[in-house]
């Protein structure tokens, strides 16, 4: 018998396994253009900012082959394996195991800062925007921080109508507020940012964004003990969709026509290239002003963007570290409206802090979850 003879025959591979292995290599080289696209500013070339956004997908995808790979062919699983090795700093900053914890020594040192887009307190929503609002204000008065910083606050003229400000430093420990309006209402109706403290406030000023009306950044000196911190509270742009771009997006896979499919993909994609290319220009503003900074930094605040992004890494590479990286648990999505649900509220800080106990809240009374963190000085010699 000839050696060909003997040879077992060879099995014929699986006609799932050559379309996967082009879907694997697809996803590989989405996944290594990703890493890049957080460096690529959206005015350059802005499609680059969609690939941030997919990146947690991507990584599901690349989870389900390596399984898939070692149950029939395992040697193909060390493409999506070294791809995730390749990107491995990235996993942190959309999932965290066990954060730091804080103890007595931490909590006596420390300052605990919570950041929340409140929506208005649900103002337009004449039925239940009274209990909305005390709900809100009883959330933070049960996690009683010592830095609140809102996003789309209100605030009204007649302590009669709609009391949030005045509520807020009567109520609760908060002695001093920077707050800072965008739009004004005939009604006595006032929207805008606000940062309450408990500690004092001892300078205070406001970043505006030129070609965003509706969106700014305030920063607001804090002195902590003998220490002053600039605590930086912003509201970045937003992608503004409107009732036809939430029902295109909830329709798409059901009754969306196909003359429809590409008008309405098209006036999203533009909504996003234009939401893109603002907030990378107003954090570059940001950036450069904190490089002026005499103190020490904390930034809080609605960013409406991935911690795949180019906004979010500007901030990481001025130096700044992520709270919820270093104490935080779970994956930590802040988002619950009717776009999928990304991280976009982050808690970033300064070296010269040190972040135990990163928590986002449950409650879901906003379109955004609150965040929170104990901020703790870093000791000399540590």
């Amino acid at each position: 018998m000839s050696a060909d003879e003997q040879r077992p025959p060879r099995r014929r591979p699986s006609a799932w396994h050559r379309p996967l292995w082009f879907l694997n290599g697809l996803l590989a080289l989405l996944t290594l253009l990703t890493y890049v696209s957080v460096h690529v500013r959206p005015s350059t070339f802005w499609p680059a900012a969609l690939l941030g956004m997919g990146y947690p997908y991507l990584l599901v995808g690349h989870l389900l082959l390596i399984v898939w790979w070692l149950l029939f062919r395992p040697g193909r699983s060390l493409l999506s394996m070294l791809v995730l090795v390749v990107g491995w700093g990235h996993w942190g900053t959309y999932f965290q195991l066990l954060g730091d914890r804080s103890g007595e020594a931490e909590r006596a040192r420390g300052m605990k800062v919570m950041s929340y887009n409140v929506r208005l307190f649900d103002l337009y929503n004449w039925s239940h925007n009274t209990a909305t609002r005390n709900e809100i204000l009883d959330l933070i008065r049960v996690e009683d921080p010592d830095i609140l910083c809102l996003q789309e606050f209100v605030h009204a003229d007649d302590p009669n109508r709609f009391i949030t400000r005045d509520t807020l430093l009567a109520d609760l420990r908060f002695t001093q507020v920077h707050d800072v309006y965008t739009q004004h209402t005939k009604r006595g109706l006032h929207f805008g940012i606000a940062t309450f403290s408990t500690r004092p406030i001892v300078d205070k000023g406001a970043i505006e964004f030129p070609d965003e009306l509706n969106n700014l950044c305030i920063w607001t000196d804090v002195v902590l003990q003998e220490d002053t911190f600039r605590v930086y509270n912003a509201h970045l742009a937003s992608i503004r969709f409107g009732d036809a771009d939430y029902r295109f997006v909830k329709d798409l896979d059901t009754d969306t026509r196909g003359d429809s499919l590409r008008s309405g993909g098209l006036r999203i994609l533009k909504r996003l290239r234009d939401a893109f290319i603002r907030r990378a220009d107003e954090v570059d503003r940001i950036v450069a002003h904190m490089a002026e900074s005499p103190h020490p930094i904390i930034f809080c605040g609605d960013l409406n963007d991935t911690p795949m992004s180019y906004s979010y890494h500007t901030l990481r590479d001025a130096g700044l570290m992520d709270a919820f990286v270093e104490s935080g648990r779970g994956v930590g999505h802040t988002y619950i409206g009717d776009f999928p649900s990304f991280r976009i509220d982050h808690l970033l800080h300064g070296p010269e802090l040190e972040a135990y106990d990163f928590r986002t809240l449950p409650e879901e009374l906003s379109d955004h979850r609150a965040i929170n963190a104990l901020l703790v000085p870093v000791r000399e010699g540590q």
